[in-house]
């Protein structure tokens, strides 16, 4: 099936949604796209003929080819951006905006060579699992963390520029073990890889964690 770039992204984003909170709305991809009501009701209307979507009561869920369609894309993506930053070496911002161009173009072929190039990797660079894997994702948010424990950083949760941008030049990766030394109002004081970070609250609200 044949769909435009942004119709392949609001079925992204409806896939994402619905991993956090079980469904989508209008607002949601309002919110997400910065778009207008109108262009947001022309795509549903398109995705639910093209039997992608449901919606009921002003939810949106995807259907089974809807949800197929996005796994891939998704998979594309996290691939893309594996491939971009541990083998040729790009920063997470580099490869985040190339892989939102790339997942739109791979054949089906070269993503599953892709994946077998890479070892089959789990996740993405930011923790996020590649849809097939059979990854359990658990933990709390840095901003609940406990002062003097360590942990380990098990995902970047939200994926906006600023958050990877800031979490990359932190330092702040999955795998990345970080110490809470002092937790102020608006900031936090952590030790990763024996340097004394200053981390702010806005940051630690989108970074999962476990012991």
């Amino acid at each position: 099936m044949e769909l435009s770039e942004a119709l392949e992204n609001y079925l992204k984003e409806i896939y994402e949604l619905e991993l956090m909170k079980g469904y989508a709305r209008v607002s949601d991809l309002i919110f997400s796209f910065n778009v207008s009501p109108g262009t947001i009701s022309k795509a549903l209307e398109k995705m639910e003929k093209l039997g992608l979507i449901e919606r009921n009561s002003k939810r949106i869920k995807l259907t089974p080819e809807g949800k197929k369609l996005a796994e891939r894309l998704i998979r594309a993506h996290r691939l893309s951006e594996r491939l971009l930053t541990d083998i040729l070496g790009l920063d997470w911002i580099r490869a985040h905006q190339l892989a939102h161009r790339l997942e739109h173009i791979w054949p089906e072929d070269v993503i599953d060579k892709m994946d077998q190039v890479l070892g089959k990797p789990l996740t993405c660079p930011h923790g996020h699992p590649i849809p097939g894997r059979e990854v359990k994702i658990t933990g709390i948010k840095l901003s609940e963390a406990e002062n003097g424990k360590t942990y380990k950083v098990v995902m970047i949760i939200r994926e906006d520029e600023w958050i990877l941008s800031m979490a990359d030049e932190l330092d702040i990766k999955p795998g990345n073990e970080i110490k809470i030394i002092k937790k102020n109002e608006n900031d936090f004081i952590v030790e990763i890889n024996n340097q004394i970070r200053t981390i702010p609250k806005a940051l630690a609200e989108e970074v999962l964690i476990n012991e």
